[in-house]
């Protein structure tokens, strides 16, 4: 019996610096010899490398050395020492710039400041007056203690030393298992020894327990199970440590088998401290017992359009989707179409400053695991009040477009609405539609509508949308690809399960691609989030939090030039319309799916930010892969606190636009000029400050993170056990043919600085790092592997620190005063890496072989526990002798 709990409330250490306790410090940190910024580490806690970032600093402050992060932990807010200017590094400047024949496809990176495409002026009418009442703790701590405003760093990167932890808000529960050379097989625990706990958190120290503290019930199977620990904490709050490397715990129960699929993913979740427990009641309270839709007097009053006789809407999600939080309607006019994009009214529910909005925030996003959703709003809200389901009244957020028959726009509406979906469809069933076969019609949910001439009309509007959608989609799809917009459509894996409602363990699985129904939506979703984004930019352009998509490095770009080379594939240019035509080309190459990925390898990561932000730090704008000037999210509120946020940054710009242009409904009156006070708005309470966005923003990407890691993790993790099914199977029914799940594979990455490669393997849609310090490879394995060493460390630290300055950059600082030298950026060569293979079993002569991205090779399906502690698919691979041997069909199935 599997005794995981089905949540955890986690608790918290609450370390906070007062100011004037430390009066000697203080002096250097006015002196600019201390600065106060955030603890990152990089990689993994043994790496001993980390970064101390603040938005006051123009770079990453670096320290470095195992001691050097003893008894600090990731993201404490810390003071750090900085070393004499001599032992800092040059920055290396490593974005990509345009030259050339890109200069045109990089406009869109850096827009006018003070238009909008359109011409439509970009003014800055209300006047921020909270704007330093809610800096971020770092930034807060430093104004305190009278610290530089600028710091003139020379175009180098400093490095110091933390002598302080000012802010720790660090999670005290986690689920553990011992490590795996904590204690011998032989060895009995002793009571005054400690014992190392691993969680699955690379950025984390190992854990002490100490042999007094382990129950002798637990003692003999003690390496078998997950145990949910608590850290010891001083009468202060703070952590209590052992050896000044270890913090100290006590285990508070059992968690689970190790090999139970259930423990495992809770144990990823912790983590990367996902929200798991149940929302407070202080929360749920928020939300009204009943939904109630306005009558028309109240809609006239609050400025709700009523648009349920007025659009016929319908929605498109996953088959199993519980959360619909958006729908289409589109009506065919003379000349053009009229699409209205359609959210749920979120905001209205989730008031700022309230307990659901705090618990939201935590959240930030919800997070999907195969099994299961932890939502980042109630269910009641999710799934009931703000769904959009077929057939019952909802509010929703709405945008109305006037398109003509090229799908150029003309015209455009936002605002409050009440609307009725008539009609709910899965993108399966929009597909068949799209491919003519209305059968499907027939078994739709139609919100439980059965008179019989009803149906029949909604069964021939619901055809007539869907084209109509699609065929405008179309259009605009094609137009954004003008643009240099990219799209990807690497195959993706899913299981199948005995009983969906009660998802275990998987007994299939399969390798899906998008289909047009996905994209049908995605265009309509697109343009939405544009519009919006342009809205808000125009009339909060400082506050306006946007998807932002900086352009990859350039030294990246050049290396996917290269190996592209190699297969006779040539990348012209270095702008992301360049690299749309480069996917156009590939469609239909062997390898199209690989290079998909590589490509996607070699782009930066999205974030969120505010629009006032990058233009004071010139920071590339726009977003690279969808080849836009401003891009926000604004169509997913149900599970993006982001969308929340641009939900109530829409709703305070069209008040502006009203009072602005004179047509203002009704409240408090208001100047339509500049500098306008955020107290005569109506919608005053919806505003936020410039620096809580700023906040807000930093919070968003960091969940977002972390939901995007465990949810990778999860489908590795039931492939894995579906892997472990599979043998089972195959062993109990052949008795003479051993399992042997030998795949062709391509490699798609290689890096020579970390000696790994990375394989993927298309029949399975899954990808997985190889290490040539590997013990498990039939290949020589490296020397040098060993994670808990302390002197040999140093070594990883110098290779990790020489790869941060050939990949980053000066990604991670801001701005370099002019004149002043900077390295130049490596050039970039093929990456490629030797591997010896031993002696060839017939000729006993030495094989050596050079590896490189692109090349074709067979591997054996396989898992391996990773550096991180949790299972994930391995492959080994054949040396060039086996490569032509039998290729096993991997079975989808287990039925």
């Amino acid at each position: 019996m599997d005794e995981t709990p089905n949540a955890v409330k986690q608790l918290y250490t609450d370390v906070e610096y007062t100011i004037g306790s430390n009066p000697e410090m203080e002096k250097q940190v006015k002196h600019g010899c201390v600065v106060i910024g955030r603890l990152r580490v990089y990689s993994s806690y043994n790496s001993g490398l980390a970064f101390v970032r603040s938005g006051a600093f123009p770079a990453d402050v670096v320290v470095k050395g195992y001691g050097s992060i003893n008894r600090f932990l990731h993201n404490d807010v810390v003071a750090v020492q900085l070393l004499p200017m001599e032992q800092w590094e040059d920055v290396v400047s490593g974005e990509l710039e345009p030259d050339g024949d890109d200069k045109d496809e990089f406009r869109t990176m850096r827009p006018d400041s003070e238009r909008l495409p359109d011409g439509r002026r970009i003014t800055r009418w209300i006047r921020d007056t909270t704007m330093n009442n809610r800096k971020n703790r770092e930034m807060w701590l430093a104004e305190m203690m009278s610290a530089p405003t600028q710091h003139n760093w020379h175009g180098k990167k400093p490095s110091g030393s933390v002598i302080a932890v000012l802010e720790r808000k660090h999670p005290l529960l986690f689920v553990a298992r011992l490590a795996d050379d904590a204690l011998s097989s032989q060895e009995v625990i002793q009571d005054r020894r400690f014992y190392r706990f691993k969680v699955f958190d690379q950025l984390l120290p190992h854990i002490a327990v100490f042999g007094r503290d382990i129950p002798f019930s637990l003692r003999e199977s003690i390496r078998e199970r997950f145990y949910l620990l608590r850290l010891e904490t001083t009468t202060g709050g703070d952590i209590v440590w052992v050896e000044s490397r270890f913090p100290t715990a006590r285990i508070i129960s059992t968690f689970g088998s190790v090999h139970s699929l259930r423990a495992n993913t809770f144990a990823i979740c912790s983590a990367h401290h996902i929200v798991t427990d149940d929302f407070s009641e202080e929360a749920c309270n928020c939300i009204p017992d009943r939904l109630i839709i306005p009558n028309s007097e109240e809609m006239k009053r609050t400025g709700r359009r009523d648009l349920r006789r007025e659009e016929f809407v319908c929605s498109i999600d996953p088959a199993t989707a519980r959360d619909l939080d958006d729908a289409l309607s589109i009506t065919l006019l003379p000349g053009g179409y009229r699409v209205g994009v359609h959210i749920a009214d979120v905001s209205h529910f989730v008031s700022p400053g309230s307990a659901l909005d705090e618990e939201g925030r935590a959240r930030a996003t919800s997070v999907y695991l195969v099994d299961r959703v932890y939502h980042m709003l109630p269910r009641k809200l999710s799934e009931e009040y703000c769904s959009l389901h077929p057939g019952s009244d909802k509010l929703a957020f709405s945008a109305i477009f006037q398109l003509d028959l090229n799908g150029k726009l003309k015209g455009e509406w936002f605002g409050k609405s009440v609307i009725r979906n008539r009609c709910r469809l899965s993108y399966d069933d929009a597909q068949r539609i799209i491919d003519g076969n209305l059968t499907t019609l027939d078994a739709l949910d139609y919100g439980g509508v059965t008179d019989r001439r009803e149906l029949s009309q909604l069964k021939e509007r619901v055809a007539t949308s869907v084209k109509h959608l699609f065929d405008l989609a179309s259009k605009l799809r094609a137009a954004s690809f003008e643009r240099g917009r990219l799209a990807f459509s690497t195959p993706e894996i899913g299981f199948h399960f005995e009983d969906i409602s009660n998802p275990t363990h998987p007994i299939g699985f399969n390798v899906h691609r998008q289909i047009e129904a996905n994209w049908l939506v995605e265009e309509f979703m697109l343009l939405a989030n544009l519009r919006v984004a342009q809205k808000i930019v125009q009339y909060l352009p400082d506050q306006a939090i946007l998807r932002v998509h900086p352009p990859p490095k350039r030294v990246l770009f050049e290396q996917l030039k290269l190996s592209l080379a190699r297969v006779n594939i040539e990348l012209k240019g270095r702008s992301n319309k360049s690299l749309e035509q480069l996917l156009n080309s590939v469609r239909d190459h062997p390898l199209r799916d690989e290079i998909s990925i590589m490509v996607k390898n070699t782009l930066s990561l999205a974030k969120y930010c505010t629009n006032g932000e990058n233009f004071t730090n010139k920071v590339p704008l726009g977003h690279y892969a969808l080849g836009l000037e401003w891009y926000t999210h604004f169509t997913s509120p149900i599970r993006r606190y982001a969308d929340i946020i641009v939900h109530r940054q829409l709703l305070c710009a069209l008040e502006i636009e009203s009072i602005v242009k004179g047509k203002h409904r009704t409240g408090k009156t208001c100047a339509g000029a500049v500098g306008m006070e955020v107290e005569c708005l109506d919608s005053a309470e919806f505003f936020t400050s410039t620096y809580e966005v700023m906040n807000i923003a930093d919070e968003c990407n960091e969940n977002k993170r972390a939901a995007d890691s465990v949810s990778e993790a999860s489908l590795k993790l039931f492939f894995c056990h579906y892997l472990k099914s599979l043998r089972s199977l195959w062993v109990s029914s052949n008795k003479e043919d051993p399992f042997i799940p030998r795949v062709d594979a391509v490699v798609i990455s290689v890096a020579p600085e970390k000696k790994v490669l990375m394989l993927y393997a298309r029949v399975v849609g899954i990808s997985v790092e190889i290490s040539l310090k590997s013990k498990t490879q039939k290949f020589v394995a490296e020397s040098g592997n060993n994670e808990n060493r302390d002197e040999s460390n140093k070594e990883e630290t110098a290779s990790l620190h020489s790869e941060i300055r050939r990949k980053r950059g000066s990604a991670t600082g801001g701005n370099h005063r002019g004149g002043e030298r900077q390295k130049s950026p490596p050039r970039a060569q093929e990456a490629k890496i030797t591997i010896n293979w031993g002696l060839h079993p017939q000729t006993n002569e030495k094989v050596e072989e050079e590896i490189k991205e692109l090349m074709m090779v067979s591997a054996v399906l396989t898992i391996k526990r990773n550096v991180k502690g949790y299972e994930e698919p391995d492959m080994i691979m054949d040396p060039p002798w086996l490569r032509d041997e039998k290729r096993m069909a991997i079975p989808t199935s287990l039925v």
